[in-house]
């Protein structure tokens, strides 16, 4: 049996908004991130979760003085998956609940990655 390695970036740019990819793989409910690991006779499902999803919890992170706070959320799509990720927000962060949309986002090293943002 051979173990394949997913390679695939977790998230992706579609005509409707950015989306992140959840797996689903035999009966198991669908996972994000996705899973990095599978038997090459494993059928794995991709399931696109976005573009928007609901709020269910947030942190601010104060990492210091020289560096500027920033959000961490956690935020509900359908079918049932919950993701972490950066919560962009300007002044306020949004509200328990809010609709947030999966954006484009640059981790400091240059690295694509995603956000959540209202």
């Amino acid at each position: 049996m051979k173990i394949i390695k997913r390679t695939e970036s977790p998230f992706r740019d579609t005509p409707g908004g950015m989306v992140l990819v959840a797996t689903r793989v035999a009966s198991q409910p669908p996972q994000f991130p996705p899973i990095e690991f599978v038997h090459d006779d494993q059928k794995v499902e991709e399931i696109e979760l976005g573009p928007t999803g609901s709020l269910y919890s947030f942190t601010i992170v104060h990492p210091g003085k020289e560096k500027q706070p920033y959000g961490l959320a956690m935020v509900d799509f359908a079918p049932g998956v919950r993701a972490f990720g950066r919560l962009l927000f300007d002044n306020q962060p949004p509200a328990i609940a809010s609709r947030l949309r999966v954006v484009p986002f640059t981790l400091p090293d240059g690295t694509p990655d995603y956000a959540f943002q209202e």
